[in-house]
């Protein structure tokens, strides 16, 4: 049996998640949360095989919840079960947050087991939507063409976010010397000078996320 946490600020659409989950007889919901704190302490304290989070949520959200739980060392699945199909959101999911799987509230009752099955087995899934937008784009988002690696992204983001050094070094699981270099070489690259110059970049990429939809 997998032991699953159900994170959704909709106590309603959790319940409903629940139950979805548990009718397939391969799933046990063993705790539920409606935000990020209880998530965190929940999750970090069962430690369940897998983890399905809600992307907007009160007292922060679930792309910051998964990387804090990864930064904590968590190893279960995580699957976002979420509104959002921009790609910008789901980019940050999986190369920061280092998720296992990305479903669509809309598409839940069909993919969300199916993704939790394929997680437990080393298989990541996404919803087929946002599968095909990535494929229409097929190399002709702007990020696809920077000349920043997926790393020095990731930084900029962070960076783009407010985030010092240190704490993106945290989140990173990186050293702060290291950070330090590749916040010099996106520079150097970009031909930027300061971090407002970097935001605007960040912006103008699309890597600054509006979290608010529900």
């Amino acid at each position: 049996m997998i032991n699953a946490v159900v994170v959704d600020d909709h106590v309603m659409f959790q319940q409903g998640v629940k139950a979805l989950l548990e009718e397939s007889q391969q799933i046990s919901v063993v705790d539920t949360a409606t935000n990020v704190i209880d998530a965190e302490r929940i999750i970090m304290g069962k430690k369940p095989d897998v983890c399905v989070l809600d992307i907007s949520l009160t007292q922060g959200n679930g792309l910051e919840l998964a990387e804090r739980l990864r930064s904590r060392g968590y190893q279960g699945a995580i699957v976002m079960l979420t509104m959002h199909t921009e790609l910008s959101v789901f980019k940050r999911a999986s190369s920061i947050a280092k998720i296992d799987g990305y479903v669509l509230k809309l598409d839940a009752s069909e993919d969300l087991v199916k993704a939790i099955m394929g997680a437990m087995s080393g298989k990541r899934f996404v919803s087929p939507a946002i599968a095909q937008e990535m494929a229409w784009q097929d190399g002709q988002n702007n990020l696809d063409e920077s000349p920043l690696s997926t790393r020095e992204i990731e930084v900029l983001t962070l960076v783009a976010e407010g985030h010092g050094s240190e704490a993106i070094a945290s989140r990173l699981k990186l050293s702060k010397r290291t950070v330090d270099n590749h916040r010099a070489n996106i520079r150097k690259k970009l031909g930027l000078t300061n971090s407002a110059e970097l935001t605007r970049y960040a912006i103008e990429q699309g890597l600054l996320l509006n979290l608010n939809v529900r």
